[in-house]
């Protein structure tokens, strides 16, 4: 072998060994830190006094591709994510985020993203002078049939006042038929549905309660009323939380 050759042959050797002596630290890191992270997660009282996490970023470190500035930009970012472990996890970012929407168009299209999460046939804001009581409707399959949700979207608690407003509007909902035109499908079951990112006060409770069931009883319509805390468990159950972060970073609502 020429003596070229052999250097090129030595050459690739040396990149070869020190390519798999930078694969091990970059495994290194990544065992120590998820071990660490574990360790928070599941025993954070000895995972205080051990080392696991500065043993991570040491490896990290070690690395020749990273710089010493990335490293120190990583090292508060691996605390945070292990303080977030010991005091638990956030889960009412749901509750501040929808509390905050005082306006009801931004309201109904946050809405509208997450029911169209979920493939519907059809789903539509009809919002506006000849709603008919309808903000947004829904034709989704559940179970085996075809339900027309129409949704009537309040801003805030639901007090007398706004009641008074919300009665006339339900109760166009089943006067005026919606045109097939663009279902796709006939509805089995048709539902009214009063969604509100606040809830019934105290004072109109009552009144509401006897008229869903005088609704239901007399006229056989269907309504739900989906409040504050029924809806954030609707996104939870329908596993739709990363859908609604994007819903809020479309629409402009902040939950940092």
């Amino acid at each position: 072998m020429s003596l070229e050759g052999a250097l090129k042959e030595y050459q690739l050797e040396t990149r070869i060994d020190s390519d798999q002596d930078y694969d091990h630290v970059a495994l290194e890191f990544i065992r120590q830190l998820a071990a660490a992270l574990d360790g928070y997660r599941n025993d954070p009282a000895s995972e205080l006094t051990s080392d696991r996490l500065a043993s991570a970023l040491d490896a990290l470190r070690r690395v020749p591709l990273f710089e010493p500035e990335l490293v120190e930009a990583v090292r508060p970012e691996v605390g945070r994510s292990a303080m977030r472990i010991i005091e638990g996890p956030v889960h009412t970012w749901m509750h501040r985020g929808l509390v905050s929407i005082t306006d009801e168009p931004k309201l109904q299209a946050i809405w509208l993203r997450l029911l169209q999460a979920g493939l519907p046939r059809y789903a539509q804001i009809r919002h506006g002078p000849i709603e008919y009581g309808k903000d947004l409707v829904a034709l989704l399959e559940e179970k085996g049939e075809w339900v027309l949700y129409m949704y009537q979207a309040k801003a805030g608690d639901i007090d007398k006042k706004k009641w008074r407003d919300c009665v006339a509007e339900l109760e166009e909902m089943f006067l005026v038929r919606l045109p097939s035109l663009q279902l796709g499908a006939t509805p089995d079951r048709v539902v009214g549905v009063l969604v509100s990112n606040g809830h019934a006060n105290p004072y109109v409770e009552p009144v509401m309660d006897a008229w869903f069931r005088e609704e239901k009883d007399v006229h056989g319509r269907e309504f739900q009323f989906l409040h504050l805390d029924r809806l954030v468990q609707w996104i939870a159950n329908h596993k739709l939380t990363n859908e609604l972060r994007l819903a809020f970073k479309e629409h402009g609502v902040d939950v940092s």
